[in-house]
């Protein structure tokens, strides 16, 4: 069986942790996308985008792929690269190189990471053998627009194969696009084993389980309204436990009040990887104080170095934080019930510990790891 994998930067933690295991399975090529638009994300932070557009071997031309060479097969990965001042229009032109590719390779699955942009429309052609995750099966607040639901629309209608990433969304999904049972199978995500590769940077980190961690990127959906306020709250009784808040992005509330609090270190830029893996090595767990969520990198990040998750109750974060297993589950918006959580688990770390050691365990090795998702995957795809 040849595969074909077309993944984003900007989802390139999920899509490398996969194909790391996928490859060990399968005939697998990797290929992502890369353009003056989207030049950073989780696992990569080009600083200068290849002068040529084209179709290339991903080592060939970007150096920042050398990190996963003894991780993923480079000889399979190539990136769809385009550049320029008008790369929007030259996008149509890449995406036809990328189609003759296809064909020429004769791949027996197609498998998409994202909605097919209009640019890509052409791969449509190829539809019967498309396969598409869809990681938002519902659209984050903030994040909703008409060309992204006309996008959806379109895939939903189009591609055969559609590949959920959790089991409470399952039913509202098929109500509410009307698709049919058989064409919707269910997957999960895994801990994000490519930050193994990934030499930690200490400089600017505070010392080992000092703090508290929030990171990603600052959206309003995210509940960092909820996260300051209550953090006031545990100072009160736990004086020495600081909270990073690490990741870009603009803030929907005034912060002011917040920023000159000295047990709140609020760094609201891009977070290379070396700094986000350090800071998620030292912290003592991590906060994902989310109003609304379909599943969360931020906890497959956290739990990739067995680092417990505070989680609210919305989305496929449950099924990912079992409450009292990996974490703690709490309720959305309240930031009494946050506060408690937060100092429950600073005040109790013989509870972290339990908690790390069965992230490690069903995370690592067990039901819940890529070697597992890989190989039910196999068998989606052989249907």
């Amino acid at each position: 069986m040849k595969i074909v994998y077309l993944g984003k930067i900007q989802l390139s933690d999920v899509d490398l942790s996969y194909m790391h295991e996928l490859q060990k399975l399968a005939d697998v090529t990797y290929i992502m996308e890369v353009n003056p638009r989207f030049m950073k994300g989780p696992a990569f932070c080009f600083q200068k985008l290849y002068a040529k557009s084209g179709l290339y071997k991903a080592k060939d031309i970007y150096p920042e792929y050398q990190k996963l060479k003894d991780f993923i097969d480079l000889d399979k990965c190539y990136v769809l690269n385009t550049t320029g001042r008008y790369w929007l229009i030259k996008s149509f032109w890449t995406h036809l190189i990328l189609f003759l590719f296809l064909l020429r390779n004769k791949f027996d699955i197609i498998h998409c990471a994202w909605p097919p942009n209009l640019y890509e429309f052409i791969l449509y052609v190829l539809r019967g053998k498309m396969v598409l995750t869809v990681h938002d099966p519902f659209p984050h607040t903030g994040h909703d627009s008409f060309i992204v639901r006309l996008r959806r629309k379109v895939a939903f209608c189009l591609i055969p194969r559609l590949i959920i990433l959790n089991q409470t969304q399952r039913k509202e999904f098929l109500e509410f696009y009307h698709l049919p049972e058989h064409r919707v199978f269910n997957s999960r995500l895994s801990s994000y084993n490519y930050l193994h590769t990934i030499t930690p940077d200490y400089t600017n980190v505070p010392q080992e389980a000092t703090y508290i961690l929030f990171s990603g990127r600052i959206s309003p959906y995210k509940g960092l309204d909820f996260l300051l306020p209550a953090m006031e709250g545990v100072h009160k009784t736990c004086p020495d436990c600081q909270l990073v808040i690490a990741g870009g992005g603009k803030f929907h509330f005034e912060i002011s009040r917040y920023q000159s609090l000295d047990y709140i270190d609020i760094r609201n830029l891009f977070i290379p990887d070396s700094e986000l893996v350090a800071l998620i090595r030292n912290c003592a767990f991590m906060v994902c104080p989310y109003t609304d969520a379909t599943q969360s990198g931020v906890i497959m990040s956290a739990f990739a170095f067995d680092k417990p998750v505070i989680a609210t109750n919305v989305g496929g974060l449950p099924e990912m934080v079992r409450h009292n297993h990996y974490g703690l589950v709490i309720k959305e918006k309240d930031i009494n019930s946050l506060a408690n959580a937060i100092t429950l688990l600073w005040k109790h770390p013989e509870k972290v510990k339990s908690y790390s050691d069965e992230i490690k365990q069903s995370y690592g090795t067990g039901e819940l790891s890529w070697k597992k998702i890989a190989e039910d995957m196999i068998k989606i795809y052989k249907q």
